[in-house]
């Protein structure tokens, strides 16, 4: 194969890796794979006495399933439906075989001293690029990767932008940082930490079933917001 048949193909290979989602996905129909953390023995935070993060995640994950519904362009898949033990690995195995559009892990923060408060949303890390003796398959694949990492940025921006009025003034930013499970995943991936169990007023805030229902209208809102826009020349 002569090098300037390789050079079509990796050209060829680099259009179709940013064509705008809408195009690659039939008939715009988008799955969104939501991970309530935690679940079973594993009961993640403790906000009162009987409340514990699995109960909060799972409550919000259920309202988003129930705000988005099944008729519109978009379906949500739950990966536990249920109080029940599931594994990380599990978690991350169920988006791949579901092959979703967006996966997107919700938890309850803690811990920092009693004043930290507010919501975050963290993704992983950018790769920095091949070794300059790698192949062309290998910046591809690089490209590849870093598509889904900016589409995750892109969709964290909108969480942040909704959730704002529930927790006025508290939005902590985008944080990068390695993700367990994450780099077995070939779409846009983030995690979403709500608010602190330990701040009396985001634990307050939490455990409220209005509080609730406004942040997974936030975080409908959000989804919509980003499948609408994809493609989109010039999107914030």
């Amino acid at each position: 194969m002569t090098m300037r048949l390789c050079r079509g193909i990796a050209a060829i290979l680099i259009t179709l890796i940013f064509l705008p989602a809408t195009i690659a996905t039939a008939a715009n129909k988008y799955l969104v794979v939501l991970d309530p953390a935690h679940g079973g023995s594993d009961k993640g935070v403790r906000l009162t006495n009987t409340v514990y993060e699995k109960d909060v995640t799972l409550f919000i994950a259920g309202e988003i399933r129930k705000e988005i519904g099944t008729k519109g362009p978009i379906s949500i898949k739950l990966t536990r439906t249920a109080d029940e033990d599931l594994a990380s690995s599990e978690r991350i195995q169920m988006a791949r075989a579901s092959k979703a559009d967006l996966f997107v892990a919700i938890h309850v923060n803690a811990g920092f001293g009693r004043s930290s408060s507010g919501y975050e949303v963290y993704f992983p890390g950018f790769k920095k690029g091949s070794k300059q003796q790698g192949g062309s398959s290998e910046i591809i694949d690089d490209m590849v990767r870093n598509k889904f990492l900016n589409e995750g940025v892109r969709f964290a921006q909108h969480v942040m932008r909704n959730i704002e009025p529930i927790f006025p003034r508290q939005g902590r930013g985008l944080r990068e940082a390695p993700v367990p499970g994450f780099d077995e995943l070939d779409i846009p991936a983030v995690v979403i930490e709500l608010a602190f169990a330990t701040n009396i007023e985001n634990r307050k805030k939490l455990t409220q079933k209005d509080a609730q229902k406004a942040i997974a209208e936030a975080l409908s809102k959000s989804i919509k917001e980003y499948f609408t826009t994809m493609g989109q020349s010039g999107e914030k």
